[in-house]
């Protein structure tokens, strides 16, 4: 079954909210998508979910076989305020951002989204394709049809990853920036976050200062590293039992940096 949940917004006294959920513990673990734009897209796209999700439920009575599809919960926002704080608390792993009325300033959204959910798969929502210096995912066109729609999610749901990774007793969560470890639990900045991330993606093997330099700071210059020795550090100070002695956050003499962590 599916609920429409209008929450106002408590400073201008709308209703730039609309949640969708499928409510079974499944959907909780499911794809989560976020779309920002005006109300009427909004429920334009929680009808074409309902109307789905009610057409599967009636072909399963009937005993007819019915493709599958991933669980999800959707949340729709008018406010890209809340949206960014939405995604904070609870990140998404598809946005859709509707492009018509403000592209500059959606623009500079996807920016912000893109940085802090590199993974997230992020499609503009126009009735032209887009005119932007930012590469989306995928483009679905306004007015949104229930085929389209349904195509793009079935299209990403294998392609998106988690934003949890483990390595050893050390775990990454990318969308908050925390890290929990033997260390206990610790937030960081999202040079540290990413730069904790790169290292954990490649574990055990050494990365060396111009690859880490090139990859997090976007620059090939290196007669200056000192930033990438204090991220280092704090990293240390973030996952080591004892940072002086470190024992995951290894250094390779004369090469670079590696985690040191069992698979």
């Amino acid at each position: 079954m599916l609920t429409e949940e209008p929450i106002r917004d408590p400073l201008t006294g709308g209703q730039p909210r609309l949640s969708v959920q499928a409510h079974s513990l499944a959907a909780r673990r499911g794809l989560r998508i976020m779309l920002v734009g005006r109300r009427a897209t909004g429920d334009s796209l929680a009808a074409i979910v309902a109307a789905r999700m009610a057409d599967a439920g009636s072909s399963k009575e009937a005993g007819q076989e019915v493709a599958p599809h991933p669980p999800f919960e959707l949340i729709a926002l008018t406010n890209q305020k809340m949206a960014l704080q939405e995604i904070r608390m609870q990140p998404p792993k598809v946005v859709m951002v509707e492009l018509e009325d403000k592209p500059e300033s959606r623009r500079r959204f996807c920016d912000m989204v893109r940085y802090r959910l590199p993974t997230a798969v992020i499609f503009a929502v126009s009735m032209a394709p887009p005119q932007s210096t930012f590469h989306f995912d995928g483009t679905l066109k306004l007015p949104l049809r229930g085929d389209e729609v349904w195509a793009a999610l079935q299209s990403v749901q294998e392609e998106v990853g988690d934003y949890v990774l483990q390595r050893g007793p050390i775990h990454l969560n990318v969308a908050t920036r925390s890290v929990v470890s033997l260390n206990g639990q610790r937030h960081m900045t999202p040079k540290q976050c990413a730069l904790l991330q790169f290292l954990m993606l490649r574990a055990n093997q050494v990365a060396s200062r111009r690859e880490i330099m090139e990859s997090i700071w976007e620059t090939n210059y290196l007669e200056d590293t000192r930033t990438l020795d204090v991220h280092i550090r704090w990293l240390r100070e973030c996952i080591e039992p004892d940072p002086s002695t470190p024992v995951y956050l290894l250094t390779e003499r004369g090469k670079g940096y590696y985690l040191n962590v069992p698979m």
